[in-house]
């Protein structure tokens, strides 16, 4: 039997375009799981680090301020007006928890859980509840917002370690 040479290099060739085009289907799709990989586990990662940092800066404000509001009998409105530092403090809070709720997502339970908590604690130091100690209702806001918190990071956290 005989086999033309022109069929040989005929399978050879389609063998060889084959390959290459294999090649490169499997180089795509390495450079997608190595940017998701380093690209987004790094985005990720960030976005923990700023979330750690604006929950502690946020628990700090929220309870250094509830101290100064468990002094202020008169409406806090005017208190502020008066005292410039006083002021400066309640405008770095809401910018805090501005800068927190960005960076939230407002389709996931815990994160409108956190949101809620912030809210709350905000409300309570524009007006307190009657009867109630500021500082202890601050308090346990405070620690409930951190309970949140670390469930969230922790879960953002188990992404990072997969990859995602």
């Amino acid at each position: 039997m005989d086999i033309n040479p022109q069929w040989i290099t005929l399978i050879f060739a389609s063998n060889a375009m084959i390959a290459s085009i294999a090649g490169a289907f499997v180089n795509t799709r390495n450079a997608k799981i190595e940017f998701k990989a380093n690209v987004l586990s790094v985005n990720r990662q960030r976005w923990i680090e700023t979330m750690r940092d604006l929950v502690a800066s946020l628990n700090s404000q929220l309870l250094t301020t509830a101290a100064v509001r468990h002094t202020v009998e008169e409406p806090i409105g005017t208190v502020i007006a008066r005292d410039p530092e006083l002021f400066r403090r309640v405008e770095s809070l809401l910018r805090i928890v501005s800068k927190t709720e960005l960076m939230l997502n407002p389709l996931e339970k815990d994160h409108q859980q956190l949101k809620a908590l912030m809210s709350e604690a905000v409300d309570q130091l524009r007006s307190p509840s009657p009867g109630e100690d500021i500082d202890e209702r601050i308090d346990i806001i405070s620690r409930a917002i951190i309970q949140v918190s670390q469930a969230i990071l922790k879960r953002e956290w188990v992404r990072v370690k997969r990859g995602e």
